[in-house]
């Protein structure tokens, strides 16, 4: 068997595990203007569940450097 056992490391990562990383980093650096077509594309992704974790994990980032922003007023 290929990495089913519980004491042995899984053969390769999952590709959505791949998938997750590569939205993540991709969502770091994308620019501001096309900041909401690449959260819709990964929204579209077949694992909705990982795609509903990277946006909400890129959401909370944004939030995060938008309250500390000159933006932001109190």
């Amino acid at each position: 068997m290929t990495g089913l056992h519980t004491d042995e490391e899984p053969d390769e990562e999952p590709a959505e595990h791949r998938r997750f990383a590569c939205y993540l980093q991709a969502l770091e650096a994308v620019a501001e203007a096309d900041e909401a077509d690449l959260v819709a594309a990964v929204l579209r992704d077949q694992d909705t569940t990982m795609a509903d974790s990277a946006a909400g994990r890129h959401l909370d980032r944004r939030a995060a450097d938008l309250l500390t922003g000159p933006a932001f007023t109190a």
